[in-house]
């Protein structure tokens, strides 16, 4: 998989963000349901010094600072979508926070059919892609993949949502603000800090519902937290 990423990229280069070299407060609205916002603590010390390695890659890029780390389940609201929102825009999706609440409130609590529950991921290291690394997780019950199946269905159902769900599950930590100069070069830093990069496993405990007024979770808040049976 990494030859054929690279070669990818050989060939046509990297990617850079249309937000973060020029818009990267710029005003937004956006809707998720998430986890790990940030990586959970015991993460914390491996992803710090992984985040500065990369910075010691250079000047074109964005690293996420561990705050800002986080997992998309899937995306309500796209962001993308909704860029200089005005107050009419932002209120009629706010009005649907009490009911996508109570929906999901009612599907996550014991003994309902969805029957979620606490659920471990094991973090690899990072991947890197023409326009962005990100970090694998690997959900080994599935929980994650069941919970997108019945929830994502619910939401388009209940509120006419253009649900969006990420492939696999991942948390996106780095972008690029311009082109490295040299892939090559890139490249193989970047893969020598893969390498030596270890995170692990953990558990979550809970889901989130989330606002998004930045782009990538630079700015938003925490609706509602949906706390997990054992």
């Amino acid at each position: 998989m990494l030859s054929k990423l690279h070669k990818e990229i050989r060939r046509d280069g990297f990617a850079p963000d249309f937000f973060l070299p020029i818009h990267p407060d710029m005003p937004v609205y956006g809707l998720n349901i998430a986890f790990g916002w940030p990586l959970p603590s015991p993460l914390k010390e491996s992803y710090e010094y992984l985040y500065r390695e990369l910075l010691a890659l250079g000047y074109d890029i964005y690293v996420y600072p561990y705050h800002q780390t986080h997992v998309t389940v899937m995306t309500l609201v796209n962001f993308k979508k909704h860029q200089y929102p005005g107050e009419k825009v932002v209120e009629e999706i706010e009005k649907l926070v009490p009911d996508i609440i109570e929906l999901l409130s009612r599907e996550l609590s014991a003994g309902s059919e969805s029957d979620i529950k606490t659920f471990k991921i094991d973090v690899g290291p990072p991947i890197l892609f023409k326009s962005a690394s990100i970090l694998p997780i690997r959900n080994p019950d599935k929980t994650v993949y069941r919970l997108r199946e019945k929830i994502a269905l619910l939401m388009k159902d209940a509120f006419s949502l253009e649900v969006e769900v990420p492939q696999g599950v991942h948390s996106t930590i780095l972008r690029f603000l311009k082109s490295p100069s040299d892939a090559n070069v890139f490249i193989q830093k970047f893969e020598s800090i893969a390498a030596n990069t270890h995170m692990g496993e953990v558990t979550i405990n809970e889901l989130l519902l989330t606002s998004e007024t930045k782009p990538y979770m630079r700015g938003g808040e925490i609706l509602h937290r949906f706390r997990l049976g054992e």
